[in-house]
């Protein structure tokens, strides 16, 4: 797990809220989404956005961009999700840019 969290992502770690993110996913994932019926534990979100990280069973983790919709999804590109093969290639590829981006806008 990562050890230091850079902005505008962070560790959930309220369980209530874990627990809704988790639940809106599910609802989210039509039959052909690639994550579908895969174990997946939201572990952190994006503040500035409606992207989550998604932890599946085998170490690897998926960036996802939720819809809010509360149904599922017909189309499998929604909701929008990019799988990575470990958390570190998701530190690297998509948080550490993120955290600069973020820096480089004054937010």
């Amino acid at each position: 797990m990562i050890e230091e969290w850079l902005e505008p992502w962070y560790l959930i770690e309220d369980e209530d809220l874990r627990q809704a993110l988790n639940e809106e996913l599910q609802k989210e994932l039509g039959r052909r989404h690639p994550l579908y019926r895969l174990p997946a534990k939201v572990i952190a979100r994006r503040e500035d956005q409606d992207d989550v990280l998604v932890a599946l069973g085998d170490g690897r983790v998926a960036e996802v961009h939720l819809t809010w919709s509360q149904k599922r999804e017909v189309n499998p590109a929604w909701p929008g999700t990019k799988i990575f093969g470990s958390i570190e290639e998701w530190r690297e590829r998509k948080m550490k840019p993120a955290h600069e981006d973020w820096v480089a806008s004054g937010s």
